[in-house]
């Protein structure tokens, strides 16, 4: 159960990370606005309205995932696990470049969290 727990964080983070990159896009900068006028442009915008809550949400599962599994595996592979979903959602739907290095990096990346999450 603590590996689903870390799961749902690992999915929570990146979808929160995603919602917040579409609505920051949406709201299209701060410059020069004051702070009423940047927290109202910050309430009335669900994107990150909805990515500040699955921080959240994040937050509690990753909580309930670290009390039964070493942080020194929960968060190499929360991180790179993030790191993976959010590199194909920005390539595949923002249609954000992607270098040769940056594949090899990734490839890297899925070879290195294999290692941490088996025992061999």
């Amino acid at each position: 159960m603590s590996y689903l727990f870390l799961i749902i964080a690992l999915v929570l983070n990146a979808l929160a990370n995603i919602l917040m990159k579409l609505g920051a896009v949406k709201i299209g900068g701060f410059g020069g606005s004051g702070i009423g006028e940047l927290a109202f442009k910050f309430v009335t915008n669900w994107m990150l309205v909805l990515g500040v809550l699955c921080f959240a949400m994040n937050v509690i599962f990753y909580i309930l995932a670290l009390s039964k599994i070493n942080i020194s595996i929960a968060y190499p592979l929360m991180t790179s696990g993030g790191f993976l979903i959010i590199t194909a959602f920005s390539f595949i739907f923002l249609k954000e470049p992607i270098t040769g290095w940056q594949i090899f990096g990734i490839l890297l990346v899925a070879v290195g969290i294999t290692f941490i999450a088996y025992k061999f």
